[in-house]
């Protein structure tokens, strides 16, 4: 394809309290050719779907038939049937693991794939949102390009989760990313529409979480803690990186990982004073 897509999401915030949100991060997959791609993540998908909609109806004929009074987590799981499905890395527990190991499985199933990140950490005291105005809006979208300036090696059309644009900002994602040569156009739409940006979700969510846990925020962790750690390292041991290493640091702020399919982490912080 001469014109392939990119999935860009975002997790974090730019402003408010560091303490619960200390680092902001950016991710971006690159699909070169969609098409076999595309039936095999959504094959996965709908067999979760199918897999919890087994589930819902077991529960429901205990309760039919044995009248079994439900736990929480199986009260949790009858009311699936109102929601719609999407993989989210703050979704992780231990009774759907094996299903996000899955998906990680299939993205590392096909070497032409591209995943590229960028953290900043909002704890640094270099980082001001004064230098886009304190506006937060353009920050993120500033950031949105650079990670894309520097990651790109090819034209893409820019596929980007649904932030809603402040009614009294100048400067709309679309315009501020296709200024970037590579990027031949900009769509936002809702992470429920494309499991491709649920899976930056997850693979964002990987790096962000490993970034906390480096600096232990998550000491003595619960056991909800733990379940995303082990997906991490799954993510890790895929990726062939020690499981005590992390993805970035100061000290190593650009890090990435195979050729024809890539993986690539970038510590905006630390590579910006060097």
């Amino acid at each position: 394809m001469e014109v392939c897509p990119v999935f860009i999401d975002e997790t974090g915030i730019l402003s408010g309290s560091t303490r619960a949100q200390p680092v902001y991060g950016i991710g971006a997959l690159v699909v070169p050719d969609t098409r076999e791609i595309t039936d095999k993540f959504y094959r996965l998908h709908f067999n979760f779907v199918s897999a919890t909609r087994m589930v819902r109806g077991e529960l429901r004929r205990d309760i039919q038939v044995r009248g079994k009074h439900l736990t929480l987590v199986e009260i949790d799981r009858l009311m699936w049937s109102t929601r719609h499905h999407e993989y989210k890395f703050s979704e992780v527990t231990r009774s759907n693991l094996q299903q996000y190991i899955d998906l990680v499985d299939l993205y590392f199933s096909f070497h032409d794939l591209e995943f590229h990140s960028l953290i900043v950490n909002r704890l640094d005291e270099e980082f001001s949102l004064e230098e886009w105005g304190y506006d937060k809006w353009k920050a993120y979208a500033d950031f949105t390009r650079q990670l894309l300036d520097r990651s790109l090696t090819r034209d893409v059309f820019a596929i980007v989760d649904l932030q809603e644009k402040p009614e009294k900002s100048p400067d709309y994602i679309e315009d501020v990313l296709c200024s970037v040569g590579s990027v031949k156009g900009c769509l936002r739409a809702t992470s429920d529409m494309s499991v491709y940006l649920q899976l930056v979700d997850v693979l964002l969510g990987c790096v962000q979480f490993d970034w906390k846990d480096q600096r232990g925020f998550y000491a003595g962790a619960s056991k909800r803690a733990q379940v995303k750690r082990d997906l991490v390292n799954y993510v890790k041991s895929r990726l062939g990186i020690e499981l005590k290493a992390p993805f970035v640091s100061d000290e190593q702020p650009f890090n990435k990982w195979g050729t024809l399919s890539s993986f690539s982490v970038w510590n905006w912080n630390a590579d910006r004073r060097q």
